[in-house]
């Protein structure tokens, strides 16, 4: 399976400059260009959701217990773990093939950013990769968790102090899940597992408050699709269609997902022109003159041809900090479209 490469993001400002709502807008022009590539990973789960509905039915928990009419009490049924077979099997194959349509919106966003292709097999090994990164960041985590339950048990004096840790962890959580968030999709550009890390570490630097900003619209974004999904398929769930309006829900929260990983895209490529700012020099247009490579100040949105920016061919990556800056004569400094082909992906390069 081979992806189409003819759809690319059009940015509508400089990716340094770029908005978070002129973001949105990048995001829902490249969804409506691109539906060739997400399309049918969003059918396959809506097909699953209706025929997991089917076989399972609606989870109802008053199967695993009754009332005993002696004592009065709630007892669990002997046969209430079997009665959850169905119900984990089905939870937990919707959540593999979430991650896997994950997987395959990283690519596409990638893709698109990059203006290559990509194989169903890179899609997958990539994938991966990013399952082996979120491993060493929890297993980094419990390392730290045991370290402070350590701490309190063997050195009691210190009890107070690891408290007044615990009760900071959740800023510190979200703190290291901003610094995190580009994780998977650096290691869909091409880094490794722990390159990808530290890449997102790099993008991360100085732009938290940004990126927790975007963060927290792009979860709101997912809340209110889940929302209207569940206004839109509700009535068709009580007049005997339910597997329909299960499989209608799932693809309308999977474009949701979707959406707001292409948004994260947009996000990740802004942080990229800001830390290395010759990627996306300002062209020279009026109010800009011929200014070279950064840094920059945003300008109006009428200085920026409407156009994609950079749009490819690049190298196969990973991006440790642009083109060669000892050489600003070179293409690539001068025009970042003019690099290298890209290193093979699959077989074949199709175009819409």
């Amino acid at each position: 399976m081979l992806f189409r490469s003819g759809s690319v993001f059009r940015f509508s400002n400089n990716p340094a400059a770029i908005g978070v709502f002129d973001g949105i807008q990048d995001a829902l022009t490249y969804l409506q260009t691109s539906w060739r590539k997400w399309l049918p990973v969003v059918g396959v789960i809506a097909a699953f959701s209706f025929v997991a509905y089917v076989l399972t039915g609606p989870f109802d928990p008053g199967v695993l217990y009754h009332t005993d009419v002696d004592t009065g009490r709630v007892v669990l049924n002997s046969d209430a773990l079997s009665k959850l077979y169905g119900s984990i099997a089905s939870g937990l194959s919707s959540l593999l093939l979430a991650a896997i349509g994950g997987w395959f919106f990283s690519a596409t966003a990638i893709g698109g950013l990059r203006n290559r292709p990509l194989t169903f097999s890179r899609v997958i090994a990539r994938g991966l990769v990013t399952v082996l990164s979120g491993i060493i960041v929890a297993a980094a985590a419990a390392i730290l968790v045991t370290g402070l339950i350590l701490v309190a048990v063997v050195a009691p004096p210190l009890r107070l102090m690891t408290t007044m840790l615990a009760l900071g962890t959740t800023p510190v959580a979200i703190y290291f899940l901003v610094r995190l968030v580009f994780t998977g999709l650096a290691i869909f550009d091409g880094f490794g597992p722990i390159g990808g890390i530290q890449e997102s570490w790099r993008l991360s630097q100085g732009s938290v408050s940004r990126i927790f900003g975007w963060g927290v619209l792009a979860l709101l974004m997912n809340i209110a699709i889940g929302a209207i999904a569940s206004v839109i398929v509700s009535p068709f769930s009580t007049i005997g269609i339910a597997p329909l309006a299960q499989a209608a829900s799932a693809a309308i929260a999977t474009t949701g997902s979707c959406l707001v990983v292409f948004l994260m895209a947009v996000l990740y490529e802004s942080e990229r022109a800001c830390k290395d700012p010759t990627l996306y020099p300002y062209p020279a247009w009026l109010g800009y003159g011929s200014q070279p490579a950064g840094p920059y100040a945003p300008g109006p949105a009428l200085a920026y041809p409407a156009r994609p920016y950079a749009p490819g061919p690049y190298t196969a990556g990973p991006y440790a900090g642009g083109p060669d800056p000892a050489n600003p004569a070179s293409p690539a400094a001068s025009d970042p479209a003019a690099g290298p082909d890209p290193a093979p992906l699959g077989d074949s390069a199709e175009t819409d």
